[in-house]
């Protein structure tokens, strides 16, 4: 049984990156609170028009920032069930992991590759309805 070694230095830099993400979360959050009360203050004493460019920004944001993800891993997702396909190996020997795990060969590798496949082609379907739903909304609200 062959095992796809771990890259500690992409372990340490993964698990940076998302303790910074989960601490910019949290004050995001902390400062979104009072940030809603100014606004809602702000759009009650407003105009209907105002009311409806403000949620139109808002909701097209709102699609655009959640696409974007998606999209990266789906494509990402996509990358890799290709690159594991055409070397019937999975993980794909350039691919780094953050612990050790069990090499799939042939008919297994490509059995998960399919998978994969399939999931980043979901998650791009996905991204690209968030898309669709954002420019529906432009324009509903337009």
């Amino acid at each position: 049984m062959d095992i796809h070694r771990a890259d500690p230095a992409y372990r340490t830099r993964t698990l940076l990156l998302l303790t910074l993400t989960v601490l910019a979360c949290t004050i995001f959050l902390l400062l979104l609170h009072a940030w809603l009360q100014r606004v809602t203050a702000q759009l009650m004493s407003s105009d209907p028009d105002t009311m409806r460019r403000w949620l139109r920004t808002l909701f097209v944001g709102l699609g655009l920032l959640l696409a974007m993800p998606a999209l990266l891993i789906g494509a990402n997702l996509r990358r890799l069930g290709v690159q594991a396909e055409v070397e019937q190996r999975f993980p794909p020997a350039s691919w780094k992991t953050l612990r050790d795990v069990r090499i799939l060969r042939q008919q297994q590798a490509v059995r998960w590759a399919s998978r994969t496949r399939l999931l980043g082609t979901s998650a791009l379907a996905f991204g690209a309805c968030l898309v669709l739903w954002s420019i529906w909304v432009f324009w509903r609200y337009a």
